[in-house]
């Protein structure tokens, strides 16, 4: 694959071994004179790439490039083999569980790890991004899926959303053998325990810092609250 990069959104495809084929929409700062940082953005479940749009806006402000996909299953990425294979989207929040697992299985979200570690792969091919400040965000699914890309990639920082639970061996391996920094935020009364996951995350993440929250918000919803803590974050980590 050929990337020829204006300056702005250029959608780009992937094809997986098992037939999907996925999306993803890479955007660089304008005017930008130099190699630029990238930011690797995994969205939540029954999302897709469009819930980073204003995360995206701002850090291509602040200079940096960023890489938001839609994973399998998700958003323009429901193609299998040329036949649509789609997750379940819940009615409300009392079905969100029962949807996941039926959508895990069904779709195969223990691939998606891979995969986020394929579109980096891809997008080394593009010179004026600087691979060595390379900076990953996801929420809840997303946020869960990019723990064990650190150990294929030493990112300058992790930060999670509202991850889900990992009962994967590469993510422990990730957090206890990555240097990358890590920052794991949630609410305090987040519906499906993702409270829960952050503290576990930061207690066993080396350089792993945790953030719990009032109310009971989950995924990007959370943005507006803590967008100026991801900035932060971001400038210590560089």
């Amino acid at each position: 694959l050929v990337l020829i990069i204006p300056l702005f959104a250029t959608e780009l495809n992937l094809t997986t071994e098992d037939g999907f084929e996925l999306h993803g929409w890479l955007e660089k700062p304008k005017n930008a004179m130099k190699t630029t940082p990238i930011v690797l953005l995994a969205h939540q479940f029954g999302s897709d790439h469009t819930s980073w749009d204003m995360l995206t806006k701002r850090l291509n402000e602040k200079g940096m490039a960023t890489l938001s996909v839609d994973l399998r299953g998700h958003g323009k990425s429901t193609m299998q083999k040329g036949v649509e294979n789609s997750v379940k989207i819940p009615k409300n929040t009392s079905e969100v569980r029962a949807a996941f697992d039926a959508s895990a299985q069904k779709v195969g979200f223990s691939n998606i790890p891979q995969e986020l570690i394929a579109w980096l792969e891809l997008i080394e091919e593009d010179k004026s991004l600087d691979m060595q400040k390379l900076y990953l965000i996801g929420a809840s699914l997303g946020g869960t899926s990019l723990i064990p890309v650190m150990n294929d990639y030493d990112a300058k920082a992790l930060i999670t959303l509202s991850a889900g639970k990992s009962r994967s061996s590469e993510s422990d391996m990730a957090l206890s053998s990555s240097l990358t920094k890590t920052y794991f935020i949630a609410t305090k009364n987040d519906p499906l325990g993702a409270n829960v996951n952050a503290i576990e995350y930061g207690k066993k993440a080396i350089a792993g810092t945790t953030l719990i929250l009032s109310g009971d918000g989950h995924g990007t919803v959370l943005l507006p609250k803590v967008e100026k803590y991801i900035f932060l974050f971001l400038d210590l980590a560089r």
